[in-house]
């Protein structure tokens, strides 16, 4: 019988060494791996281009106004293992998470949120520079400036310096980088009768609008001209930045219909 027992016991240590180093390596993968904990998928598609390797974000996209979410107990597991909450500023629900959780304040990375194609690059480069994933943003960066580049060109194709916009004054940066002749910038507080058809008299070609918080629409009533809602927020048809922007330049006829 103990000639049995010999090899069946060096067997069971060969085992439980293997199971030690196998579940180490995987400790190991599993704190080197970034995860990033996103209030929006704004900041979300903004922690991707930067190279995290997982993003979980905590609004859902079919809300209208991501910001006004209000976390939930199960939201607090997320933050489980994320080396980073990156979160815009403006969302009362981080911080009372944050408390909630115990997150330290070091792991909290406040981003600016434009899609001014410059400044969502700047604000990549800079959450890449918190991960070390300055590689990873690298490449991203250059399919970006593929696509800015071809929505650029159509952009010009499309005449855009010649049409005359209103614009919501969240929209404005985008618009501004197409080239559109920007003759007014309304605010995202309610118009006052006054003010709409002060913004009427001015006659543009288009008003360009908030999709998360239109105001615009009764100006383009009046005047029968025509009417785009822009999004800010990735969602669930165009989830990554570059498809965001594509998006947005597809509803103001910019592409036809490139997006996927």
């Amino acid at each position: 019988m103990n000639a049995f027992k010999k090899p069946t016991f060096f067997i069971f240590c060969f085992f439980l060494a293997t199971l030690c180093i196998v579940l180490s390596t995987s400790a190991t993968r599993a704190d080197e791996k970034i995860i990033v904990v996103a209030s929006t998928s704004w900041t979300g598609a903004i922690a991707e281009a930067a190279g995290a390797d997982e993003v979980r974000i905590l609004a859902p996209f079919e809300l209208k106004h991501p910001p006004e979410y209000d976390y939930r107990p199960s939201d607090i597991s997320q933050l489980r293992f994320a080396r980073l909450l990156v979160y815009g500023g403006y969302e009362p629900f981080v911080k009372k998470l944050a408390v909630a959780a115990g997150l330290p304040r070091e792991k909290m990375i406040v981003i600016v949120t434009s899609n001014d194609p410059d400044n969502l690059k700047k604000q990549a480069r800079f959450l890449a520079e918190k991960m070390g994933t300055q590689k990873r943003e690298a490449t991203w960066e250059k399919a970006m400036d593929r696509a800015l580049a071809d929505i650029q060109q159509q952009a010009q194709k499309n005449k855009t310096s010649r049409k005359r916009v209103l614009v919501q004054k969240y929209q404005l940066p985008f618009v501004k980088w197409l080239g559109f002749d920007v003759i007014g910038v309304f605010s995202a507080d309610e118009l006052s009768p006054n003010k709409v058809m002060e913004y009427a008299m001015m006659k543009p070609d288009m008003v360009i609008d908030n999709f998360h918080n239109p105001q615009g629409k009764p100006i383009a009533e009046i005047i029968n001209c025509d009417y785009v809602a822009l999004i800010n927020f990735p969602s669930a048809n165009a989830r990554s930045l570059i498809e965001l922007l594509k998006e947005n330049a597809t509803r103001l006829g910019v592409l036809n219909n490139q997006h996927p």
